[in-house]
């Protein structure tokens, strides 16, 4: 899989760009505030059909506009491909493949694949649990088509679910029978089931090149793996969905009093380690970015392996607060991806960068 070309008409800072990448390993360079992020951001909405940022929509479109159109053509094997994303202020948001649209946005996913990293994800993904369960669900969502659908309904059940309950907890008099919530809690754990099953499955296939990559990053010897806190077991689907349902009942009148619902794949959670202690609670700067390279680096190899295609490795401003050392075996294992952009405020050594085709964002 590789993008082949890229056109912004508008886009954030862009009233109009066309990229072309000539070449499977791309630096885009310029000064701070010319767009870069930009570009990347761009990119994966044609992958994910939203903001990698987790922005709303309209916060992409320009200032003086009223919309967003993002085109870009890719090629698959020996097929060629185009699509496009439009948002307007009035018609919303329309997803286009080989110009034809789309039944829904979310259709998008799946036939464009790409792997974000942006330095502010180090924080946030390894602070909040919410952001790593995103970020999971980002990459589940591109490899499997029927995940997404249980993601989806889960989130509706979820929804209807915690209406019921807010309701309760005005009417501070009225108590929710079985009847009135058993139907959505059967869903609820049905469906919760089956996500925790995959995220458990996928988190078991990361942890080797995880594991593998961080270790390719550490000269010291230090070890990085992965955890996952949710209700997990070795037991069969419907232990996991019979666990839900018991979990469900235990917690009703907790979950009367406050309003929502306490315990799912939504309140899930999966840790890094680094040599067996808490990443966050324990690792430096450096150290958190290195293991969240590692795990983007092991998202492409995941993808690779269960869609027969690599997917785009989309690298913001990954070079700041890496050492020398660092930098060079990065340079060295991205050289094994497929394709690559890579953003950077100025332009890098040629010696290390030989393979890399330039692309200027003047000022």
């Amino acid at each position: 899989m590789q993008l082949l070309e890229l056109w912004l008409k508008p886009f954030r800072s862009f009233t109009s760009l066309h990229l072309c990448f000539e070449s499977s390993h791309t630096l885009v360079f310029g000064p701070n505030g010319r767009g870069k992020s930009n570009v990347l951001e761009a990119i994966s909405y044609l992958s994910i059909g939203k903001s990698v940022r987790g922005a709303k929509d309209a916060q992409a479109v320009p200032h003086t506009g009223d919309f967003f159109d993002i085109r870009g053509l890719y090629r698959v094997g020996h097929r060629m491909q185009k699509m496009r994303l439009f948002f307007g202020k009035k018609e919303g948001k329309k997803a286009f493949l080989d110009d034809n649209a789309l039944p829904r946005v979310a259709d998008i996913l799946g036939n464009f694949r790409t792997v974000h990293f942006s330095p502010e994800d180090v924080s946030l993904v390894l602070r909040f649990p919410a952001q790593r369960r995103r970020m999971l669900d980002i990459l589940l969502s591109q490899s499997s088509v029927s995940y997404l659908r249980d993601l989806q309904t889960y989130q509706r059940v979820l929804q209807q679910r915690n209406s019921l309950l807010r309701e309760a907890k005005r009417k501070t008099s009225t108590q929710l029978s079985e009847t009135e919530l058993g139907p959505w809690d059967s869903q609820l754990a049905d469906f919760g089931a089956r996500i925790r099953i995959a995220r458990y499955e996928a988190l078991d296939i990361l942890r080797g090149p995880f594991a593998a990559f961080y270790d390719r990053f550490s000269p010291t010897g230090e070890t990085s793996d992965i955890r996952y806190k949710g209700v997990i077991s070795e037991c069969i689907a419907e232990d996991f969905e019979q666990a839900l349902v018991e979990e469900l009942r235990r917690k009703r009148s907790q979950e009367m009093h406050v309003g929502h619902t306490l315990c799912g794949p939504h309140r899930d959670d999966f840790s890094f380690d680094l040599s067996g202690q808490s990443a966050d609670l324990y690792a430096s700067e450096g150290q958190l970015k290195t293991i969240l390279i590692s795990w983007k680096l092991a998202e492409c190899t995941y993808l690779a392996q269960r869609c027969d295609h690599q997917p785009v490795l989309l690298l913001d401003d990954v070079f700041s607060e890496l050492d020398q050392a660092r930098i060079r075996v990065l340079l060295e294992v991205v050289r094994e991806f497929n394709q690559v952009v890579i953003t950077t405020p100025q332009e890098l050594d040629a010696r290390t960068t030989s393979q890399f085709e330039n692309i200027q964002l003047e000022a």
